[in-house]
């Protein structure tokens, strides 16, 4: 977090008012109260931080981060709906241009999952970002609309928009630039091998797209069993940290 960081290290490290010279206290931004009890009770952050699939995020290093590119202005980033949502103004970038450089410095689990180009960030009368009045990601900006070809390609379509909460979804449309992300590939493994349809994890980062993972897939008529669920590596036998650095290395 804060290694060869001096800024950040002293913004949060302070001197302990209570303790012997030269001791410090930690500043976790968590803003809290004591309660007639005696009990601590937690109220809110003081900051942009926010926990997302059990990783602390800071909201304004991904803002810096997309700010950096040459034709972003302005850069605010909302949790909604359990993912990161980026909103931009400056000339609109493609999502996947904004993932690669986004990539280029922060972790896949920093990356948004969708991002939304505005003509102006909304303000609240005191000048502040109105996160109300942010609009919600338009599901069907980065579809093709190319319709399925065969039945196999029509249920991955279904199966896509059903996991990533969307209208519909062509052929030829990314899982990713959809809103994908690596905890929704396992959903979509899960829920497509229930229906007898067979890919890994690593095939959904790998092909992406509805036409390439029904080309690679295994169809079968009866559908794994939860024991052959538990035993299968590619649903159990990663880790958070490894779907993560599968997401990266990807996106890189």
């Amino acid at each position: 977090g804060y290694l060869n960081r001096p800024a950040l290290t002293a913004e949060r490290f302070l001197a302990d008012p209570y303790g012997p010279p030269g001791t410090r206290m930690y500043r976790t931004g968590d803003v809290a109260r004591w309660t007639g009890n005696g009990d601590l009770e937690y109220l809110r952050r003081a900051d942009d931080q926010v926990k997302l699939r059990g990783f602390r995020i800071e909201l304004g290093e991904i803002q810096t981060a997309l700010t950096s590119h040459p034709h972003l202005t302005q850069a605010a980033v909302i949790v909604r709906d359990d993912r990161l949502i980026a909103y931009t103004t400056g000339t609109p970038v493609p999502a996947q241009d904004l993932r690669a450089h986004l990539a280029a410095t922060l972790p896949a689990y920093m990356i948004p999952a969708a991002f939304v180009t505005l003509d102006a960030l909304p303000l609240t009368a005191n000048g502040k970002l109105d996160r109300k009045a942010l609009p919600d990601p338009d599901p069907t900006a980065h579809t093709t609309g190319r319709a399925p070809r065969t039945p196999q390609e029509e249920a991955l379509c279904d199966l896509f928009a059903d996991v990533l909460g969307v209208g519909r979804v062509g052929i030829d449309d990314s899982f990713f630039d959809l809103g994908g992300d690596s905890i929704r590939s396992l959903q979509l493994v899960a829920q497509a091998r229930s229906m007898g349809t067979v890919f890994t994890v690593r095939d959904v980062f790998e092909h992406r797209t509805v036409a390439a993972l029904a080309a690679a897939a295994q169809f079968t008529e009866v559908a794994p069993t939860v024991a052959e669920f538990d035993a299968d590596a590619s649903l159990t036998g990663l880790s958070q940290e490894e779907l993560d650095r599968l997401q990266a290395e990807w996106d890189a």
